[in-house]
């Protein structure tokens, strides 16, 4: 039987909150990462994405959805971690754009060289902006165990993944925000989201990834 495949490239970024979901929901699913050599190639050929652009997802009966947000709300509903509550939905989406907002940190970790201008801008630029979204993020979560309540949400998945690459750029950088470091334990705490972390390709990874970046440098 064909399952869900999940289409990216060596980077760890706006394919992770949809694919942790589908390791935390044991949903049948296989994860194909294009080397980046080969991706001019395979965007030409235009079946794996509808706009030139990874991630997709390709569906069972051969339905292709691009667009990381259409994936990870897809990816959602059928991993029930979609509120069926129009309100609660909105709760879960403002978390989930948040995380869409906060999405310069998977540049920063994954794409830009080291040390150059541009990655320093942007990097200063990112940890400038992080109070502000962090101090709001915070004063959301409360009193909670997850963003979703009791258990999480797929905004908790979309900011979960946000909060991990920035403790993998600085892993002091949410120091200021103990509810916060408490939130992202207690996603890790999830037996499904550690293996996911500890399977996952990362820089050891054979054709994977893009030499001079933070995240090639790095042990994870």
């Amino acid at each position: 039987t064909m399952t869900l495949i999940s289409y990216y490239l060596g980077l760890r970024a706006r394919a992770e909150a949809p694919r942790m979901m589908l390791a935390f929901a044991s949903i049948p699913h296989q994860c194909i990462d294009i080397p980046m050599k080969e991706w001019p190639a395979r965007k030409k050929a235009g079946d794996l994405c509808h706009f030139g652009q990874l991630p997709s997802l390709k569906l069972a009966d051969g339905t292709l959805i691009s667009q990381s947000g259409s994936i990870t709300r897809y990816v959602a509903k059928i991993a029930k971690l979609y509120p069926e509550d129009p309100v609660a939905a909105a709760e879960a989406d403002m978390i989930f754009e948040l995380s869409q907002e906060m999405g310069g940190i998977n540049p920063i970790l994954n794409y830009f060289p080291v040390g150059q201008p541009l990655w320093k801008d942007k990097y200063e630029e990112y940890f400038a902006s992080l109070p502000r979204w962090m101090g709001a993020a915070e004063k959301l979560l409360g009193d909670k165990d997850f963003f979703g309540g009791p258990a999480p949400h797929y905004g908790d998945f979309g900011l979960f993944h946000i909060c991990d690459n920035t403790l993998t750029v600085d892993p002091r950088s949410l120091d200021s925000y103990p509810a916060i470091i408490a939130w992202v334990d207690r996603m890790k705490a999830f037996p499904a989201i550690q293996k996911y972390m500890a399977e996952r390709p990362g820089p050891s990874t054979p054709n994977w990834g893009i030499p001079g970046t933070l995240m090639m440098s790095k042990k994870a």
